[in-house]
């Protein structure tokens, strides 16, 4: 995979954003009452509006207008009700009643509406007028989050993999029979093409990192306009601005970090604790995409967020991993002799196995719990738009790993009986074929970050 592809391949995936994702923004109230063509004797001394996530009380707007004119701005949200707008009701005779509200989900989801009631009048209401805005922030939305969580991801798995994977297959020597020799010998060969993919490997880190920055320059107007401007209370004031704000400067920070630790002789070896510090930013970032999310705001936050975090470092271990083979791993196994392709190549692979492995078991694990959390029926898989972006996430998940368990069960012991001299190399040593396999597995993940993108914009059902 070329980093140059990179760019375009996001182009690709933000087009498909703006083709499937629309229809899935709107955030509509759980509960309105009075309900929306609502006949009542008298009228009543509020209206509530309740949506299904905290609410940030500085973004709240609403009123209530009634028949004659008379007009009520008094709106709040309770300490002992936080999910809720209370809007006061002035007494205005018979008649229709209209009311219309906007706000902002402590998870970020900017909505909108309108309804009306009616007060000792049998004429029909009016049908209610949803204003521009009330169905969400639309694609822009999703692709601002679809960046920000590969840029996120991206960097902190590539960094992580190029370590645990790579660094440690080079240190290793490669896969050997027993006590054949040669690591040094491996080690000054790969040391002596590490300048081409090393470069590569940086490269896609930039444009990652550069997506990242791209994602929250979008995000940051996106959802203002969907608060009506409020720039100040949207930065200052909520759950989602303070997350901006520190995801913004963990991305400068990447970048410095990035600028300080690439001096010196490209190699693919052991780094020290380089690609610790360059995995950093990306590792806190995940935690802000979490802790402004929907896992935060149910009903058991704090282990909902680290259950969140933890489902969130196992994506960016595994796709970020990826990532690095394609970049990095395969231009350089491509660079090595015969002999040391094979005994570097099986290293790899049986180290990225495992790394696929743990994170796999994690993903389940969290997985589950989280759908358990957001989900409060097995219909509403099919039946809500939130459980179809899961649905779909799930496919494309299943999927792969049926290419991960073809790489552990067929690819994985195919290298290292041919590494280990227990059967002869195939025509390519099994590099195209890992290849092949790499890149189906970077294509299903990004479809997987797609619909996590779209899920974040939605509104889960409970």
């Amino acid at each position: 995979m070329r980093p140059r592809l990179i760019a375009p391949g996001l182009v690709a995936l933000c087009a498909l954003v703006v083709v499937a994702a629309w229809p899935g923004a709107a955030h509509s109230a759980t509960a309105i009452s009075p309900p929306d063509g609502a006949v009542l004797a008298a009228a009543p001394q509020s209206v509530r509006i309740a949506q299904a996530a905290p609410l940030e009380p500085d973004l709240v707007q609403a009123q209530v207008r009634g028949p004659r004119g008379a007009q009520s701005r008094e709106a709040a949200v309770g300490a002992d009700d936080p999910q809720a707008i209370v809007i006061r009701v002035l007494p205005d005779g018979p008649g229709t009643y209209r009311v219309a509200w906007s706000g902002m989900t402590t998870d970020g989801h900017s909505f909108a509406g309108t309804s009306a009631f009616s007060v000792r009048s049998a004429r029909p209401v009016a049908a209610p007028v949803v204003p521009a805005g009330a169905d969400g922030a639309g694609p822009l939305a999703v692709i601002a989050r679809l960046l920000v969580v590969i840029g996120v991801f991206g960097t902190a798995g590539m960094a992580l993999a190029r370590e645990w994977v790579l660094a440690r297959a080079w240190s290793a020597g490669g896969i050997a029979p027993p006590g054949a020799g040669g690591a040094d010998r491996l080690r000054a060969h790969a040391e002596a093409a590490s300048g081409g993919p090393v470069g590569r490997w940086w490269r896609a880190w930039w444009a990652l990192l550069a997506a990242w920055a791209v994602g929250l320059a979008i995000a940051l107007p996106v959802q203002a306009v969907a608060v009506d401007g409020a720039w100040g209370d949207l930065l200052g004031g909520t759950r989602w601005g303070t997350a901006w704000i520190a995801l913004l400067v963990l991305a400068v920070i990447g970048a410095v970090a990035a600028l300080v630790v690439r001096g010196g002789r490209p190699s693919a070896g052991p780094s020290g604790a380089r690609m610790y510090v360059l995995a950093v930013p990306g590792l806190l970032g995940a935690v802000l995409l979490s802790w402004s999310g929907h896992a935060a705001s149910g009903t058991d936050a704090t282990l909902g967020t680290a259950i969140d975090v933890v489902h969130g470092w196992a994506t960016a271990a595994w796709l970020g991993g990826l990532v690095m083979l394609l970049v990095l791993a395969l231009p350089l196994l491509r660079a090595l002799g015969p002999d040391d392709r094979v005994r570097l190549g099986a290293g790899v692979v049986v180290r990225f196995s495992a790394l696929a492995v743990g994170a796999v078991v994690i993903l389940v694990i969290t997985g589950v719990y989280r759908a358990l959390a957001e989900l409060p029926s097995l219909s509403a898989l099919w039946s809500t738009a939130y459980g179809v972006a899961l649905l779909a996430k799930l496919v494309v998940f299943g999927m792969m790993l049926v290419l991960a368990a073809w790489n552990r069960l067929v690819l994985h012991p195919r290298l290292e009986r041919v590494a280990m001299g227990l059967e002869p190399p195939g025509a390519s040593d099994g590099l195209a074929a890992l290849a092949a396999s790499v890149w189906a597995e970077v294509l299903l993940g990004a479809a997987v970050l797609l619909a996590v993108a779209v899920m974040v914009g939605l509104m889960p059902p409970t």
